[in-house]
């Protein structure tokens, strides 16, 4: 009797991938937490500029599209801005070990983890969206 054959192991890690082992992938971590950004702002705009002007809202923006942009933009680009700075600065911390977490996963860790950590900052100095 002849045991039976162990089948052939791969590497844990795709080589030919963006996580080749002992690289960081820096961009491709950046890439992903920017995309959690990017996506839910363009839905966001494509909803204002879908809606009907609203005439009580005219007089303080305009009813232009630039107008209309402008006002739904200037409530949370503070908010928004710094979120994204930290969600960016964690993406890079979680991405510094050698070896560590895949790239998309750690930029979409990073865009959960900035958010939620500016959220808790920004509502306990007493802002309000």
């Amino acid at each position: 009797m002849t045991a039976p054959q162990r089948p052939e192991r791969r590497p844990r890690l795709d080589p030919e991938g963006d996580d080749r082992p002992g690289e960081r992938a820096f961009t491709p971590t950046l890439l992903v937490t920017l995309a959690w950004y990017a996506v839910p702002v363009a839905v966001y705009l494509t909803w204002v500029l879908s809606q009907p002007p609203v005439d009580a809202n005219c007089a303080a923006s305009g009813c232009t599209v630039a107008g209309r942009v402008g006002a739904a933009v200037a409530g949370g680009w503070a908010w928004t801005l710094s979120s994204l700075t930290a969600s960016l600065l964690v993406a890079v911390l979680l991405r510094l070990p050698r070896a560590g977490w895949r790239a998309g996963v750690a930029g979409s860790a990073a865009a959960i983890l900035g958010a939620g950590l500016v959220t808790v900052v920004l509502r306990t100095a007493g802002w309000v969206i």
